[in-house]
This record gives structure tokens, C-alpha cells and sequence, in this order.
């Protein structure tokens, strides 16, 4: 069994193996690359998503390390890795494209994603029950303040985990449970 985590300050509660937590709903953003990523670009195949922005002065560092984490643990399945950006004003597909080839992302099975800024919170808070919340007041790299969770959704695009992102405990939970989701 893994554990599954909220943000923040977690508390970790026992899942079963075959707990689910709903459909993450429709969507269609943008990827690195400027072309159209949607949902039923993963259904079929096990998936994690965080929310995360290249200029992010706090935890997203820490998150995009353990989402690189998980591509290389997990290279030769058919998990796939989204990072979705939370200031797309921002993050265009090129500054994300750039952020992915920094951090050695294979964009075979890692996509990032941007799009209108409705569209992400929906996606964000709605989709993966992350919350997200945008102060313009605020110092660049401070703006955007965002549940730091990675999320861990089956084949079928219904969520079945949180995992603490800047938790390296949590994030190996993680590896195992798309281990068990993969072998679904």
C-alpha cells in the first residue's frame, strides 16, 4: 500500500491499492513545444502532475528535482510526467522548453504545460484538487503561491494519490505507487 500526502504541512493517511479519487476533468493547454496537450493525450497511460513555474524562488526546484527523480526510477514504463506552469503570463512554450532542456527532462514523457491563465487554475485546482492562488503585489519568484503535491492519476485519468513534492520520502511512496499503477 502507499501513503497518500497532501501539501503543506501532511498529514499521510493509508490508501488502498485501488482507491481512487475521482476523474481529473478535461483539458487542453499548451505544451513546451507550442502544440495542443490534452487529457486524451494521456489517457491509457498512468501519469504525474505538479504544479510548478520556472522563476519560482521557493519549492518548485525541489519539486522539478524529484519530477526528474521519477523520470529516471521510472525510465522504460509508460508513466508519464506533466509539470504544469501556475504564472503561464510567463511561461510561454518557449521559456518552458528551455526550463525542460535545463533540467534534463525527456519530453517524450515529459510534458510541460501552460495556457490561458483560467485554464491552469481550473486544471490546477479543479482537475487536481492542488490549490493555487496568484498575488501581482508580490516580488517575481513569490507571486504565485501553490500546494506543492504531486499528484499520481491511472490509465483511466482518475486521481488515486497526493504525494508531498519537496519530500524525498514521499516522493519514493510515489515511485512504488506508479510502479503498482503501471502494472494495472
Amino acid at each position: 500500500m502507499a501513503a497518500v500526502g497532501s501539501g503543506g504541512s501532511s498529514l499521510a493517511v493509508e490508501a488502498r491499492a485501488d482507491e481512487t479519487f475521482g476523474p481529473v476533468a478535461g483539458f487542453v493547454l499548451t505544451d513546451q513545444n507550442g502544440e495542443r496537450f490534452g487529457l486524451e493525450d494521456l489517457l491509457g497511460k498512468p501519469f504525474v502532475a505538479a504544479a510548478i513555474f520556472t522563476t519560482c524562488a521557493g519549492p518548485c526546484p525541489r519539486i522539478t528535482g524529484h519530477m526528474k527523480k521519477l523520470q529516471d526510477e521510472l525510465a522504460g514504463g509508460d508513466v508519464r510526467l506533466v509539470s504544469i506552469s501556475v504564472d503561464p503570463q510567463y511561461d510561454t512554450p518557449e521559456i518552458l522548453s528551455d526550463y525542460a532542456e535545463r533540467w534534463g527532462a525527456d519530453t517524450e514523457r515529459w510534458s510541460f504545460l501552460t495556457g490561458e491563465k483560467k485554464a491552469v487554475f481550473d486544471l490546477v485546482q479543479q482537475g487536481l484538487w492542488l490549490s493555487v492562488q496568484d498575488d501581482p503585489e508580490a516580488a517575481r519568484g513569490f507571486h504565485v503561491t501553490h500546494r506543492t503535491s504531486i499528484v499520481a492519476v491511472d490509465r483511466k485519468g482518475e486521481r488515486r494519490g497526493w504525494y508531498e513534492g519537496s519530500d524525498p520520502g514521499e516522493v519514493e511512496l510515489l515511485i512504488e505507487r506508479m510502479r503498482f499503477l503501471s502494472g494495472e
